[in-house]
């Protein structure tokens, strides 16, 4: 057994260890290859760049804000910093003619088809030689003929062939007979093609719809775009036929449109329920703002002011344009909007007219919505993503009270809604002055007709937008169309 002296003999020292010293650490670490390590990762780096592709960063869904969590605040709104990108600009040339605007909506493919359709039909009822065959250029003088009987309204059509009210540039280019013969036979598509578990109710007129949208869509828009209803007159039996009781036109066809500030119709939807719509859209922002989505589907962001009224207004619809970067103001339906604190209709009467009341939303994810309640005389709501008060001006209304003009504050949210929304019913304005004239029950003639109205005023609001760019004279465009349309005749 060894003893304590020999232990300690044995460690000597005790330098000498199997661990090694701090001197071998040292060593060691001089001995590393950092050079040929460092080559290494190089290495690496290059033939990952080669390998992996570039991450690119993913942009979180969208999430609706829930209604439980709104929570308004009585304080001015905070607008967005808004840089808009600039339109594109269009390149006019040469100015033409509304009638060669309006044969780039409808071209000489669908003429053909609807000739071909026409025959085809007659000869499906077999008429033989009671119907003689048309080509495209009489459903075209067929089509021209309705649009004079618009333009020239009597109380019957046959009263255009009559003696008394004998009209030549109708009467010369169609007998009365032929007329009726084309107009009873009018086909679009062929029945036989319509399958059996077709839920378009539409089909028979899409065709139309879609060479009138293919042009619509290509149109440069408009800084400022409105959406709203649109009825087409019609009382006939057909499933899709609405009543709008505070219309003018309170039975007929249903059709949302998308128009700029000058009426100008950049989209369209047909009416027919709401199952063309996303279920998941109307659930989050109701029917109304469905709509409004499908019809801006198309619109590019960061470009636009669009406005509607409270039919389709929705606080998930002001959130969701303004992350798509669609800036929007729209009137809206209070009890739409989590309870807003608003004051009451006879406190904002007793503070007087032109009274604004402010309140806006403290969203953690700063998409946030202003509202504002105004009483002139009577009260109204407007609710926006990025303007409430504003620049306030000042505007003259009359005072039953006081018997005189009086000046009153205006915020600007009111001018813009005022002076932006209607273009919906500028176009109806205008369709309604020379609308083409149809009495019919078949819904699918009146359909046919309305698009053509569409097209005739899109064509005329193009003419004088291109010649307010050619610096054309507003007097002469009435004189320069009618003598191009002489000169085409001679």
């Amino acid at each position: 057994m060894l003893s304590d002296g020999d232990i300690l003999a044995l460690l000597g020292d005790g330098d000498v260890s199997d661990i090694g010293s701090e001197v071998d650490e040292l060593e060691d670490d001089n001995c590393f290859p950092i050079d040929e390590f460092d080559q290494l990762l190089n290495d690496f780096d290059d033939l990952s760049s080669d390998i992996l592709p570039d991450i690119e960063e993913v942009e979180p869904d969208f999430i609706n804000t829930n209604k439980r969590d709104i929570h308004w605040v009585q304080k001015p709104f905070e607008p967005p910093t808004i840089n808009l990108e600039d339109i594109e600009s269009e390149y006019i040339d040469t100015l033409k003619t509304p009638i060669q605007y309006f044969s780039e909506y409808f071209g000489d493919d669908i003429f053909v088809k609807i000739a071909f359709n026409t025959n085809l039909y007659a000869t499906q009822k077999n008429l033989g030689s009671k119907f003689k065959l048309t080509d495209e250029h009489e459903i075209k003088t067929l089509i021209g003929i309705h649009m004079l009987m618009g333009c020239l309204k009597y109380s019957r059509v046959r009263m255009y062939w009559q003696k008394r009210f004998f009209v030549h540039l109708i009467a010369d280019n169609m007998s009365r007979n032929r007329f009726f013969n084309l107009r009873t036979n009018f086909h679009v598509i062929d029945n036989n093609d319509i399958p059996p578990c077709n839920k378009d109710k539409f089909i028979k007129v899409r065709p139309l719809c879609d060479s009138f949208l293919r042009k619509c869509k290509s149109l440069p828009v408009e800084k400022n775009i409105c959406v709203d209803e649109q009825m087409v007159p019609f009382k006939g039996k057909l499933c899709i036929k609405q009543y709008v009781k505070n219309k003018p036109i309170k039975w007929g066809i249903k059709i949302f449109l998308l128009c700029g500030e000058s009426g100008l119709a950049y989209n369209l939807f047909l009416f027919q329920g709401f199952s063309e719509l996303d279920p998941e859209n109307i659930k989050t922002y109701g029917s109304g703002g469905s709509v409004v989505l499908r019809l801006t589907e198309n619109i590019k962001p960061n470009r636009h002011f669009l406005f509607f009224d409270n039919y389709f207004s929705s606080y998930g619809l002001f959130e969701k344009l303004l992350h798509d970067k669609i800036y929007a103001v729209g009137t809206i339906r209070a009890n739409w909007f989590a309870k807003p604190p608003f004051l009451s209709d006879k406190l904002m009467r007793e503070l007087g007219r032109g009274t604004s009341f402010e309140i806006t939303t403290d969203q953690p994810n700063n998409y946030n919505i202003g509202l504002l309640k105004r009483y002139d005389n009577k009260p109204v709501h407007l609710g926006s993503n990025f303007v409430t008060s504003g620049e306030l001006d000042v505007v003259r209304r009359w005072s039953k009270k006081e018997k005189k003009y009086v000046d009153i504050e205006r915020p600007e949210i009111v001018r813009i809604y005022n002076q932006s929304m209607g273009g919906v019913d500028k176009m109806d304005q205008m369709v309604s002055y020379y609308r083409i004239f149809i009495r019919s029950n078949k819904w699918t003639l009146r359909m046919a007709m309305h698009f053509f109205d569409l097209a005739i005023c899109n064509s005329w609001i193009q003419y004088k937008k291109h010649a307010e760019i050619l610096k054309i004279p507003k007097k002469k465009l009435w004189i320069r169309w009618i003598f191009v349309w002489i000169s085409q005749k001679v």
